[in-house]
């Protein structure tokens, strides 16, 4: 039986009175009240033990049901969400599956909840999606292309400026160099490249945006940088002006590392270290969703492609018109003089008529311009550059 709708806890308040009373039996009071015997027992027992508060309806749900996340599975996934408070849940999950595949670890779902009731989930911002891969193929495997980039500069604590740059291995995303350098200029970028080709080899081809260190706004677009690169044998790709997803894949990381500008260390070596600890972590321990939930460091190798002791010679072909730019950044054509590249000062380029008459100038396999021989200027090529001939067909 059950208490009268009206006034549930004044009926069993005046129940407990009347027992503690002791004017009648058990039985007779219950069966006065219309409950059992059971529940009598239980209403005078909560009183005593606390008070008018204990007549109050306890919650129906188990304190404990069979599907409740383990407290110490809940430590777990809160402890690593303050250790990389950037990661969502489903990085989380994949980092804690990945250590200890046989724990009963709860679904993404799950774990997003828990961090939510933990005050551990922030405003949910808007991703930024990087998209499209540009006029290029596609990098199919580790060290088909690099990437690279500046990013926007900012102050340590110290007042030193502080210019990232950037470099990633498209295929397999791993982050190859996170250089806390002071400027965009060759000379601080070019020992980050020499060290990385030492230590990883060369990549096939190389994308950037068209600002420094990597481009110039001459005809040619070359600084030293390029011109090392194009030494190497390699093939440079720059995107269009405007079209940051062409490079959308760093574009993206950038994002990624932004929280790390808005929190500066002390200083140059401080900045440097936090931008190493940083970068190993990318790698090393934090799961990336194109990778299936790999790191980085699953997915990448070393180049098969071996830094050389010296550059190699270019191998131009016997018809071509060759000519060795002079200090001042021209060569010598046709009685005349064409402005080059001063980049280019004491460097072997090469000539090439085109099956349309025009004279295509290269340096190395890099393609610079076409000769305007009625101005005597170099040109920038067109978008559909026309083959030099004697240059391979396609089958």
């Amino acid at each position: 039986m059950v208490w009268r709708e009206t006034g549930i806890m004044d009926e069993r308040l005046r129940f407990v009175v009347d027992c503690l009373a002791g004017e009648e039996t058990m039985s007779a009071l219950c069966a006065g009240y219309g409950i059992s015997r059971k529940s009598g027992y239980k209403w005078l027992g909560r009183y005593r033990e606390f008070g008018p508060e204990g007549l109050h309806d306890r919650p129906r749900a188990p304190l404990n049901h069979g599907r409740a996340t383990p407290w110490d599975v809940v430590e777990r996934i809160v402890a690593m969400k303050e250790v990389h408070p950037l990661w969502g849940p489903k990085k989380i999950m994949a980092r804690l599956k990945r250590a200890e595949p046989c724990c009963g670890w709860p679904a993404v779902s799950t774990a997003g909840e828990i961090l939510k009731r933990h005050g551990l989930v922030g405003r949910k911002r808007r991703r930024w999606k990087a998209a499209g891969n540009g006029p290029w193929p596609k990098a199919s495997e580790p060290n088909a292309v690099w990437t690279g980039d500046h990013k926007g500069w900012f102050r340590t604590r110290d007042g030193w400026r502080c210019e990232p740059l950037t470099v990633m291995d498209a295929s397999s995303r791993y982050l190859l160099a996170l250089e806390a350098t002071g400027s965009t200029a060759d000379a601080e970028a070019w020992p980050v490249f020499e060290r990385l080709f030492e230590e990883h080899g060369l990549p096939d081809r190389f994308r950037s945006d068209n600002g420094p260190p990597f481009a110039s706004p001459g005809v040619t677009g070359l600084t030293p940088l390029a011109a090392r690169f194009i030494k190497l044998g390699i093939t440079l790709e720059r995107i269009a002006p405007g079209k940051p997803q062409q490079n959308g894949r760093h574009e993206r990381f950038h994002l990624t590392m932004l929280p790390m500008a808005k929190e500066p260390a002390v200083d140059r070596t401080a900045q440097g270290q936090a931008f190493e600890a940083f970068r190993r972590s990318y790698n090393e321990e934090r799961p990336h969703e194109a990778l299936a939930m790999d790191t980085p460091a699953q997915h990448y190798r070393p180049s098969r492609r071996a830094m050389p002791r010296t550059p190699p010679e270019p191998d131009y072909p016997d018809e071509a018109a060759v000519r060795r730019v002079r200090h001042n950044g021209e060569i010598k054509w046709n009685g005349g003089f064409v402005y080059v590249s001063q980049t280019l000062a004491g460097e072997a380029v090469a000539a090439a008529e085109t099956e349309d008459g025009e004279w295509m100038l290269s340096f190395h396999a890099h393609p610079l311009g076409i000769i305007d021989t009625r101005r005597m200027k170099l040109v920038r090529r067109s978008a559909a550059p026309t083959k030099p001939l004697g240059a391979a067909t396609d089958a």
